[in-house]
């Protein structure tokens, strides 16, 4: 078989400031950017003129159930619910609002406890047995799953793995399901399949891989319509493995050589039609630099710097990325990160430990962001703060915790599904292996509360860049509850005071606006709410400064703001 794949230069632009100091951008024709009446996210820049006294904080998530694992569990013949054991990579979760039902494609551990029960099932009655299969379970809560079926006409080359995307994109019913797997064959590749229903699949490719090497990863295919084209996400080796950039990052442990794991993302526009025809848009690795410059060379270049290769094997040892995929929300790409920290380090003990919380040979779950799909920033990866952290001691996701493929937004906030182990990841170069269990767990975050610019008991301001004002009125997603900045790690020195903000109307050359600046914009103390609307002395709403363009210069103390929207 031959696969088509060209390959085209790295585009990498990324704009980026996490300090209290000032950072300014403007648009290189001078005119005001167009935001429209969409929401207007803070995890990054891109929209900020100046920004003073803030800094962008994670957002804090919380474990549903206490914190324990989900239930799942399958109806006997006789009607009896049985416990299942699943395995926590590899899911992939959906809300059906016109059922209102939780859906979930996961795969299956091979350790069942109704077989161990000594009930009489076929592998086709439960979807497990001897190694992994792929199963699709539902819940009306999103807490307590009931299995539905096996996936059907699938192979699998040994890690069963699976991501499944409902393809919005596809006009044909019997393509509207789309998985990535691996298949049963020579190349360790990303494989694609189709169905109507989300069970039964049937193969694109005549069953073959679509592109060459990609090993244990969660391959992802979606429609992206700002290229009006499908992407691929899937994984490159850079030490031992396959495929055409293998063995160029070679580090030794223990006389064995090194994976270096790394990804890759590719582009079909016709992808029915010619499932193999993918352009490379980018490689990347782990290598030390958390913001990507646009003038930065492609990988393959870099690839020829001793400089560069002594910084990326070193790299290496310290961290790797295990697997991502995109979930597009609000104009935002983010990237659902596992990444394997200190890969070969396993000095805390070589035996089974299932009580001790590691901090090496350990999987932690953070999140990327991109406004393009190309420019990714890590600063989260690098700064060592995970979006779901891993458990305490004794915890069943105490040592790595994986994302699941994408998110849910359901109930005003975000259904943040992930697998957790009890132990390492183990080490195969110096044959250290543990016991673990695994299982999947879910953890709320506020609505857009990913990332948000916090100031503390000393008053910040942001300021944005101009824009046509095309509505009237302003939201707001702003935490400035008593003491909110302090708990979620700004310094109020220990006292209690409400949060303030407020927020000034300027226009385009950054000059204030009568009856929206100064004392008439008023502080609002002690409010929470994701839908804030800010007030003016003078004014009901925006409506006399529509089609305008105009800035926002937003103040907080005790506060944080995640997002803020124009109203029609």
């Amino acid at each position: 078989m031959r696969i088509k794949l060209r390959t085209s230069p790295i585009i990498t632009a990324l704009l980026f400031c996490n300090t209290s100091l000032i950072c300014s951008w403007s648009r290189a024709d001078g005119q005001p950017i167009q935001i429209g009446l969409d929401k207007q996210l803070l995890v990054d820049d891109s929209l900020l003129d100046t920004k003073t006294h803030v800094t962008r904080r994670l957002g804090q998530v919380t474990k549903a159930n206490d914190g324990q694992p989900l239930s799942f569990t399958r109806k006997t013949a006789d009607g009896l619910s049985v416990p299942i054991e699943t395995w926590p990579l590899f899911a992939s979760v959906y809300y059906d609002r016109s059922r209102q039902k939780f859906r979930m494609w996961h795969r299956i551990s091979f350790d069942d406890p109704s077989r161990r029960a000594g009930e009489e099932v076929t592998d086709q009655e439960i979807g497990v047995g001897v190694g992994y299969h792929r199963g699709y379970s539902e819940s009306d809560d999103g807490l307590n799953f009931e299995f539905v079926a096996v996936l059907e006409g699938l192979t699998s080359g040994s890690d069963t793995n699976l991501v499944v995307t409902i393809d919005e994109h596809e006009d044909d019913p019997d393509q509207r399901y789309k998985i990535c797997y691996d298949a049963d064959t020579k190349v360790h590749g990303t494989a694609v399949a189709h169905s109507a229903d989300g069970i039964h699949f049937k193969p694109y490719n005549n069953e073959q891989p679509v592109t060459y090497r990609a090993a244990d990863y969660t391959n992802q295919i979606y429609w992206d319509p700002k290229v009006q084209a499908y992407r691929l996400l899937t994984r490159t080796d850079f030490g031992a493995g396959g495929g055409p950039l293998a063995d160029r990052v070679q580090v030794d442990i223990n006389g064995h050589r090194l994976e270096v794991r790394g990804a890759r993302s590719m582009l079909n526009p016709d992808f029915k039609r010619d499932p193999t025809n993918w352009t490379l848009e980018r490689h990347w690795l782990f290598d030390g630099q958390a913001q990507l410059s646009k003038d930065r060379p492609p990988i393959e270049k870099l690839l020829e710097d001793p400089d560069y290769l002594k910084r990326a094997g070193d790299e290496a040892i310290r961290r790797q990325v295990y697997f991502m995929t995109h979930w597009v929300y609000e104009g935002v790409y983010f990237g659902l990160l596992n990444v394997l920290e200190w890969p070969t380090d396993v000095s805390e003990g070589t035996e089974t430990d299932h009580f001790t919380r590691h901090e090496r040979s350990v999987e932690n779950y953070y999140i990327a962001t991109s406004r393009d799909a190309i420019a990714w920033d890590f600063d989260w990866v690098y700064a060592g703060q995970p979006l779901v952290p891993r458990g305490p001691d004794g915890a069943w996701d105490k040592d790595m915790v994986f994302a699941t493929t994408r998110i849910i937004t359901h109930q005003d906030k975000h259904w943040i599904y992930y697998g957790g182990t009890n132990e390492r990841h183990g080490a195969a170069e110096k044959n250290v292996w543990f016991e673990r269990g695994g299982n999947i767990g879910l953890a709320w975050l506020r609505l857009d509360g990913f990332a948000g610019l916090e100031a503390g008991d000393q008053a910040g301001a942001i300021t944005t860049k101009p824009f046509r004002l095309e509505g009237s009125r302003l939201e707001m997603n702003v935490d400035a509850s008593r003491n909110g900045a302090s708990r979620n790690g700004a310094s109020n020195h220990g006292a209690v005071n409400d949060g303030m903000v407020r927020v000034e109307l300027l226009d385009e050359s950054g000059q204030p606006i009568d009856g929206f600046a100064g004392n008439d914009a008023e502080w609002s103390r002690g409010v929470n709410e994701l839908r804030f609307q800010p007030r003016w002395a003078n004014q009901k709403d925006l409506s006399t400064l529509k089609g305008k363009a105009v800035r926002l210069k937003i103040h907080l103390k005790n506060a944080r703001l995640y997002a803020f929207q124009v109203g029609a």
